[in-house]
């Protein structure tokens, strides 16, 4: 929740998107469709073909972020590549 105002006036309280949106149970059941709908998909299906199961769910925490939402994640593997070195390397 975003509030403005000045001082103890409060003027406006904004849902945020992630609020908004529903909260971690609407995100959980967005992302259950989306690759549902893919895996059914004759064109996306191949290229989803050999995602982990558990991708989806690696994914929820960072749009909640984005969206305003908790800040709750897991720490990355030892190994495991952050957007910039996965994007960077052999620079």
């Amino acid at each position: 929740m975003i509030v403005t105002g000045r001082g103890d006036c409060v003027l406006r309280v904004t849902p945020t998107l992630y609020e908004w949106a529903g909260g971690a149970a609407a995100l959980r059941k967005l992302f259950e469709r989306f690759y549902e709908r893919v895996r059914a998909d004759d064109l996306l299906a191949p290229v989803f073909a050999g995602m982990d199961p558990e991708h989806p769910s690696t994914l929820r925490p960072g749009w909640a972020r984005s969206s305003a939402g908790p800040r709750t994640t897991r720490p990355r593997a030892a190994g495991t590549p952050t957007w910039s070195g996965a994007t960077s390397a052999g620079r």
